[in-house]
């Protein structure tokens, strides 16, 4: 709902007459209010206009204007710019020129003006647009003297923006303009330093790379500009933690760079990185929820592991790499096997090849029940590798390292088949009812050759009912618009599969596109799930993807069900078919057998 209590989409009345047709025509259909509501959930602000008349706007750009809803949707445009000669500038620069993004001065109603910065979308349809708007970042110091990228706004520090821009440029040579962490060439600076001091004293520098988990999903899940905020937050806990001897670095997006010199031996610098992920993993608070957000982090040390900076990232990367591999939140220090056969991409896609020809790869399934009877209605196959030297690896330890396209294929077509000649033992439930198998399809099997004919034959050769197969896409198959993926999808539904889109609700982009191939069910992102009874967001957004689901007659299936009060939340909005820990871990394909023996 926007501030007024109206969905977003129906401005108030009196309005404008051609607000009705725009919204009929936007999404054809009853989902819109749907779509729009999950919109007001953007940090950023939202305005849509036609005929240089606001239609409608989310909360945020009422924030941002400085007014009440009422005073913005069904304005003349021109109200909310200082003067006319500036509401023609900017017309000129949005609707004629196409300017895509820029900073816009717009007016507020007790007479100032406010810079906004501004970003063009593509013309929702003809004389439809889109803008949105965001608050302008200003470089800002904090009581503490950590100088950080600030938005203007109140903070409990309190913030005191640069005078002059010659101090801006020199402080942003050295600095990462986000977070205020000291960038690359800073670093290099004091790493020399610290080197000519280690060296005369036979002294060590630890240098830690640390990483978050899973940002990127968090990213397209909550947006930008909350991702922009949670790595101000991440930055200001590491520069805390670290301590003034420290140097706490941002390299790229969500990559961190720390050094810490002189440990007084190798356990202090394993006692520091540890720290480091601790404090990251502290719940945050973010848009009224708490979020979650944990690290991996890599350990290399000056002089044995390296006596140059590149040499140290370098192994401190390696660390890190096999950090991720254990799963995350977890901190590895490099030693010389790191760089050995099996431990950097190639070598272990090279692994992976052997390991399809010397059974090294197994299923295991993890059930998915229905919460009111508690009886299991389906089984997820869910990869894993018995690795020579790391173990039981579970597949997201290990296929984000492969880059080759057709071993990804060779690999999901062997999961295909593999799991359809297991789910020919299931036994049946106790009315009768065959279980259904989900699978997992990479965009790679769908893209690579006739992968309907695939789908046909390892139905063929294990003589698994189509009916008790559903394919699991990525939901970044929604932005694919191939002629050749939508005939094969129609072919592959045509004969009784299902076809359900995998942890949708991490791009609101994808929602226009639900029509475009024949779904049957959505499955809620597990980071969603997992927000309900934590983050009032998060709940919004699985209640609007619980609507549109019923809008458009598809399934809805939970994953990452942790506790009872998530399990009722769902069912209350008919998400019946649930999986996660509540309900079972994944099991190895016998184990899972025998659990529906015991069990159905």
């Amino acid at each position: 709902m926007n501030p007024s209590g109206h969905l977003p989409g129906l401005p108030p009345s009196p309005g404008p007459s051609s607000a009705e047709p725009f919204v009929a025509d936007l999404s054809e259909g009853a989902e819109t209010g749907v779509y729009l509501a999950l919109l007001e959930l953007l940090d950023e602000g939202l305005l849509i206009t036609g005929d240089e008349v606001v239609l409608d706007a989310n909360s945020a750009a009422c924030r941002l204007l400085g007014r009440d809803y009422r005073d913005v949707a069904g304005r003349p445009l021109a109200d909310l710019f200082p003067d006319g000669q500036a509401f023609l500038a900017a017309r000129a620069r949005l609707l004629i020129e196409g300017e895509r993004r820029g900073r816009l001065d717009f007016a507020l109603p007790d007479g100032g003006v406010r810079a906004l910065e501004f970003n063009c979308a593509p013309r929702l349809r003809p004389g439809i647009h889109a803008i949105i708007l965001s608050a302008p970042a200003v470089v800002a110091e904090y009581e503490t003297g950590t100088p950080v990228l600030a938005t203007p706004r109140p903070t409990a520090g309190g913030a005191r923006a640069f005078d002059d821009a010659p101090s801006m440029s020199m402080y942003l040579t050295s600095h990462d303009p986000l977070t205020g962490l000291a960038n690359r060439r800073m670093l290099e600076a004091r790493f020399g330093d610290c080197a000519v001091r280690a060296a005369g004293r036979h002294g060590s520098i630890a240098i830690v790379r640390l990483d978050l988990d899973g940002f990127a999903a968090v990213n397209r899940s909550l947006g930008e500009s909350a991702g922009d905020e949670i790595l101000r937050c991440i930055a200001r806990r590491l520069a805390a933690t670290a301590g003034s001897a420290a140097l706490v670095a941002r390299e790229r997006s969500d990559s961190f760079i720390v050094l810490l010199p002189e440990p007084a031996h190798p356990g202090n610098a394993d006692q520091f990185a540890e720290t480091l992920l601790r404090a990251v993993a502290e719940p945050l608070e973010l848009g009224g929820g708490l979020q979650r957000i944990t690290a991996s982090a890599g350990l290399a040390l000056y002089p044995q592991d390296g006596r140059n900076l590149d040499t140290l990232l370098r192994n401190a990367k390696s660390a890190l790499e096999q950090a991720r591999r254990l799963g995350g939140n977890h901190c590895s220090v490099f030693h010389t096997r790191l760089d050995g056969p099996g431990f950097d991409s190639s070598h272990l896609e090279r692994g992976l090849r052997h390991a399809l020809q010397a059974d090294e790869l197994c299923l295991h399934f993890q059930p998915l029940v229905d919460a009111r009877s508690g009886r299991t209605r389906a089984g997820e196959a869910l990869l894993r590798w018995r690795h020579p030297e790391l173990g039981l690896l579970p597949y997201r330890q290990f296929m984000g390292a492969v880059g080759d396209p057709r071993l990804l294929a060779d690999v999901g077509d062997w999961v295909l088949a593999t799991a359809c000649d297991h789910a020919t033992d299931w036994p049946p439930t106790h009315d009768g009812e065959c279980l259904r198998l989900t699978v997992n399809v990479s965009v790679e099997q769908l893209m690579r050759g006739d992968f309907a004919a695939r789908v046909a034959t390892a139905l063929r050769t294990s003589g698994l009912k189509a009916e008790r197969l559903e394919l699991d896409l990525d939901e970044k198959v929604l932005a694919l618009d191939s002629p050749t993926l939508a005939a094969t999808l129609e072919r592959i539904a045509a004969t009784g599969v299902r076809l359900s889109i995998d942890d949708f609700g991490r791009g609101l982009s994808s929602i226009p596109r639900l029509r475009r191939y024949p779904l049957a069910a959505l499955k809620l992102d597990p980071e969603l799930v997992r927000g309900v009874g934590r983050s009032e967001d998060s709940e919004a957004i699985v209640e609007a993807v619980g609507a549109l689901a019923g809008t458009l007659g598809l399934e809805i299936y939970a994953r990452g069900v942790e506790h009872r009060g998530q399990q009722a939340f769902l069912c209350a909005l008919d998400c019946h078919l649930q999986q996660g820990p509540l309900f079972g871990r994944p099991l190895a394909a016998r184990e899972f057998a025998d659990r529906l023996l015991r069990t159905q």
